[in-house]
């Protein structure tokens, strides 16, 4: 039995074994990446003309913007962008919500992270995931 979810950008399917997403989740992904990147060079440069003009606003600014831009490089490493998705590779399934907007996490066995972003009816998806996939999950581990 199959069900389908609408999110903002596609739909989410749960099947009998799997989950198949289809979003935008790989262009986000990578424009995350290459962003968290160009910023990090920005503040090493940064701190790099310090040494060589001595102004500290460079420096604690460089530091700031470097610093917090690698931490989100390193976390986007930890996201997957699989498509399709066992029951058995599941760790965990979660619908989260922050300032308003509604996802939902679903931690898998390799600790990595697939976050469908944009969900539209997040009452009706928890639901389906109590009463359906849980079980499935907690018999799989």
């Amino acid at each position: 039995m199959t069900q389908i979810f609408n999110i903002k950008n596609g739909q989410i399917v749960f099947e009998t074994d799997k989950i198949r997403i289809s979003d935008n989740s790989k262009k986000n992904n990578l424009i995350m990446l290459i962003s968290a990147g160009i910023w990090t060079i920005f503040g090493t440069l940064s701190v790099m003309r310090y040494f060589k003009t001595g102004d500290q606003f460079l420096l604690w600014t460089g530091l700031f913007i470097g610093i917090g831009h690698f931490v989100f490089f390193i976390l986007s490493l930890f996201r997957s962008n699989q498509n399709e998705i066992l029951f058995n590779y599941i760790k965990s399934i979660k619908i989260k919500q922050r300032f308003g907007n509604k996802f939902l996490d679903i931690r898998l066995k390799n600790n990595r992270l697939r976050r469908v972003i944009g969900v539209e009816n997040s009452v009706e998806l928890k639901d389906y995931i109590k009463s359906n996939i849980e079980n499935k999950i907690n018999y799989a581990i």
